[in-house]
């Protein structure tokens, strides 16, 4: 009879240390910070496809139903985002956009909110427009998506302002 209660302790403690370690290894492999998040690299990869003009790579961020507040009026859903870069893409074909900081909350597994500070410059380099953002990103169907996107410019270099 001992050795039988052995064995079940022993059997037991095994299951538990199994069960422990495969707990422990799921955390591991879904654990995400401010610094290693998906969404980081979505964001920076967005603002790459902006900076070389690939309208559609830069596009695939956004949901289809996005609302975005901009500095130049307001966007609801991708259509209207297509215009509004697609025009600003012809009329400034060197513009380039920077994110001096760039901070993410995570407030669920589900939903991260994004808050950036940005750098127009529309001839490419020189003076240039700043600001600040937010943007809510969602996990839906297996992938991040923003959902909604609020700008505000922040500051304007003098020679901007006398165009």
């Amino acid at each position: 009879m001992t050795s039988r209660a052995l064995i079940s302790i022993l059997t037991i403690i095994i299951l538990n240390c199994f069960a422990c370690k495969k707990v422990g290894e799921k955390e591991d492999k879904n654990f995400y910070n401010e610094k290693n998040h998906p969404v980081r690299e979505l964001f920076l990869s967005s603002i790459e496809a902006f900076n070389e003009r690939q309208l559609d790579l830069f596009l695939a961020n956004f949901a289809s139903d996005i609302r975005m507040f901009g500095t130049d009026g307001n966007y609801f859903g991708q259509a209207a985002l297509r215009e509004r870069f697609k025009t600003l893409f012809q009329q400034f074909p060197n513009m380039r956009m920077e994110i001096p900081e760039l901070k993410l909350e995570i407030l669920s597994e589900e939903v991260v909110l994004v808050n950036f500070q940005w750098k127009l410059y529309p001839m490419g380099q020189g003076p240039a427009f700043s600001g600040i953002g937010s943007g809510i990103y969602s996990f839906s169907d297996g992938q991040w998506i923003e959902i909604l996107e609020v700008e505000r410019t922040t500051d304007v270099d003098e020679a901007l302002k006398q165009q």
